[in-house]
């Protein structure tokens, strides 16, 4: 992942890479032996003893790199509404979910540091995931999946009881910033950049190219390949956070020399320079989980069968 977050400043094709087979063998030995040319049975003299022993473990892992229809739908594929209010669900603050997986939200659009995607950036997009995540911290709005047609649809529920006299103010807030009938209080979630009523919240999420494109604006790159425009510029965005949105990056640090044994969570050597996270640097390390936890819920194509692990009986 640190890898091709540093490809894509190089304007390099990224590459992964899955895990085809796991071999892991293990071999114990032993022996012993017993000299005793001539011995009489004298207690005096003992016998030669020798005893010897080995153990071996040798694990293969055989790696294929990604692939065809697959590599291109991951890649390429939208992150779904459903999808990113799951990691919600499960705890990630939804402002930084949202402010890099969401490209568009009823109609008011994210700022990109990407130039291909280059948009001027909604304040009402920052201000809703600054609200949204003061309600998620108190616990005011939650998911439901439905059976809908045959399939599964998903519902964002803004709960209204047990609520006080500010959060319920809140929750206003969010509906009038993204147009929604102030009072309903579920909404169908649908994939798009434009909702079709105001009990419908659209969203048109990014791929996974997009956003490790977003995630390496913190890639430090050397100063030499900056002046030989070896690599994309990218220009941070101004202002506050509750109008320029939260700043998600990877910290990734660059260097001549290898890091110091202990010093990198992750470090990857390319074009003679090294690039590394510091493993004290523990939004970083969260922020790499977080996109490998991304990666894992946009990978499509056929279901892949688990890796093999053999181990010989002795």
């Amino acid at each position: 992942m640190l890898l091709n977050m540093v490809k894509l400043r190089y304007v390099d094709a990224p590459v992964f890479l899955d895990v085809q087979q796991v071999v892991q063998q293990y071999t114990l030995e032993g022996s012993g032996t017993i000299a005793a040319p001539g011995w009489t049975g004298d207690a005096a003299i003992a016998p030669a003893a020798a005893a010897s022993a080995r153990w071996a473990e040798s694990p293969t892992i055989t790696y294929v790199p990604m692939s065809g229809v697959k590599f291109t739908k991951s890649l390429l594929q939208p992150v779904t509404p459903a999808n990113l209010f799951s990691l919600v669900e499960s705890g990630w603050p939804i402002d930084v979910v949202f402010g890099v997986g969401v490209r568009v939200l009823n109609g008011l659009h994210a700022g990109s540091t990407i130039e291909m995607f280059k948009h001027n950036a909604d304040p009402d997009f920052y201000r809703a995931l600054s609200l949204l995540r003061e309600l998620q911290a108190s616990d005011a709005f939650g998911l439901r999946v439905e059976q809908a047609k045959g399939q599964e649809a998903s519902v964002m529920i803004f709960r209204a009881r047990q609520l006080d006299e500010a959060t319920a103010a809140t929750g206003r807030k969010v509906r009038e910033l993204l147009h929604l009938d102030l009072q309903t209080e579920e909404f169908s979630l649908a994939f798009g950049a434009v909702s079709e009523n105001d009990k419908q919240i659209a969203m048109l999420t990014r791929s996974m190219l997009e956003i490790l494109g977003e995630a390496s604006a913190g890639v430090e790159i050397p100063a030499s390949d900056l002046a030989e425009g070896r690599v994309t510029k990218i220009t941070l965005p101004a202002g506050p956070s509750s109008e320029s949105g939260p700043r998600f990056s990877v910290h990734v640090h660059s260097s001549d020399s290898k890091p110091g044994s202990g010093e990198a969570f992750t470090a990857v050597h390319y074009r003679n320079h090294w690039f590394w996270v510091d493993d004290r640097d523990v939004p970083s390390k969260r922020g790499l989980g977080f996109l490998m936890v991304l990666f894992t819920l946009v990978e499509s194509g056929n279901e892949a069968q688990p890796p093999v692990l053999t181990i010989s009986k002795p």
